[in-house]
């Protein structure tokens, strides 16, 4: 591991709680300054992920590995079976006209 020298200016009560937590431990404080800095930049550049991710289990354990198999003809179907009027009144609108760029 590569390193590189730097100085750190702690106040007279930190220091000592350092050097007191360093003997106890048979480390040396700049051991346990490393340690600590680490650990400090992997928390604060940790990504969160959203939570919706991992909600759904298909229960299926090859789900990712054949998601091409399942897709297959996805899309291809026109959406002549749609109900519209039922669709339209949930939107409150009784015209039984599709909205735009979805077909007559």
């Amino acid at each position: 591991m590569k390193t590189i020298k730097t100085t750190v200016y702690l106040n007279v009560a930190d220091y000592r709680k350092l050097k007191s937590m360093a003997s106890d431990e048979g480390r040396s404080a700049a051991e346990l300054v490393r340690e600590a800095v680490a650990e400090y930049a992997a928390k604060a550049t940790e990504r969160e992920w959203p939570r919706c991710f991992g909600m759904g289990d298909s229960g299926d354990p090859h789900f990712a590995e054949n998601y091409e198999d399942y897709l297959d003809g996805f899309g291809e179907d026109g959406l002549e079976d749609y109900n519209w009027p039922e669709a339209d009144e949930r939107l409150g609108d009784d015209s039984g006209t599709k909205p735009a760029g979805l077909g007559e």
